[in-house]
């Protein structure tokens, strides 16, 4: 009983003061005080050590530490995407990655050797430029909304609107720098369109001015020339309905000899030389046939038309 009161009586003189408990004066004191002897001393001390050992945590390396914080910064920036309700597969995947580096180097150095945590760290920052680049897409894929419904009515806007959804798909996919790559075009082709727009309605403003003035000052000249022909076309109307009608029967009268030549050329195909079929033969002939007569209803009405005249 004696013996397991001087052990815990050095116990806890030890666990509050290593210093103390070493000096020789001190431990001469506790021994003569409790009556032990220089044996039951040694396996005093023995205990006292074997539950030293036992209580003390294992102490891992500083760059543990640091590798453990960059994990914990890397699953907040995922968690924060989720949050947002971006596509978060990618940085989660690496960050995975990343966490079983981790266990794998915390493993070593129970083992007693120095880990290696750069890899983690190289994941850890990829995990972050990912969430980064997620944000600030996600804005400009915003903001690039609103400029095409700012964009004026005359601007061709179709193939900025085009890359604009194209980006929004590659974002859902996780492909954030393609997506910045669409946006960026997106914007040029904006530019483009708004100064096509602007050099047109400055050459109609031009063209628009240039007719307002040719009119300001030659609309007397342009009042005479167009009193003059519709006097003109007033007294000679006969004459030019004349015209009009003999260039119609002229041009009919061609084209009846034509179809009428065509006729004949077809007949010489079937039946002296036998270069085309009769099936072929019936349906042109045919088809030349309405055409002629089409134009033989046409060529009396317009002889009637002349003599009216």
């Amino acid at each position: 009983m004696l013996f397991r009161i001087a052990f815990f009586a050095l116990l806890f003189i030890s666990l509050c003061s290593s210093t103390d408990v070493t000096s020789p004066n001190m431990r001469a004191f506790c021994m003569e005080l409790l009556n032990i002897t220089i044996e039951d001393n040694a396996s005093i001390e023995e205990n006292i050590t074997k539950q030293t050992n036992e209580t003390q945590e294992f102490s891992y390396s500083n760059r543990h530490d640091e590798a453990l914080l960059e994990l914990e910064a890397a699953n907040a920036s995922v968690q924060r995407m989720i949050d947002s309700q971006f596509p978060y597969y990618r940085a989660r995947d690496i960050y995975l990655i990343a966490e079983q580096w981790f266990e794998g180097q915390k493993a070593i150095e129970q083992s007693g050797e120095l880990g290696n945590y750069k890899f983690v760290s190289e994941k850890t920052s990829e995990v972050i430029e990912i969430e980064k680049a997620a944000f600030s897409v996600n804005d400009d894929i915003n903001a690039l909304s609103e400029r095409l419904k700012l964009t004026e009515e005359d601007v061709n806007i179709t193939e900025a609107a085009s890359l604009q959804k194209q980006a929004q798909k590659e974002f859902i996919d996780n492909r954030f720098e393609e997506a910045q790559r669409l946006v960026d075009l997106a914007y040029d082709k904006i530019t483009e369109a708004e100064a096509e727009a602007t050099r047109s309605r400055a050459l109609l403003e031009s063209t628009r001015r240039t007719l307002e003035g040719f009119l300001q000052e030659n609309w007397q000249n342009i009042l005479v020339i167009v009193s003059s022909a519709a006097i003109l076309a007033f007294i000679f109307q006969k004459q030019i309905r004349k015209f009009i009608v003999h260039a119609k029967i002229h041009a009919l009268t061609a084209e009846k000899a034509v179809l009428e030549t065509m006729t004949k050329n077809l007949q010489k195909q079937y039946f002296e030389s036998g270069k085309m079929n009769e099936m072929t033969y019936h349906i042109k002939t045919k088809k030349f046939g309405e055409l002629i007569r089409n134009i033989n209803r046409q060529l009396p009405l317009l002889k009637e038309e002349l003599k009216k005249i």
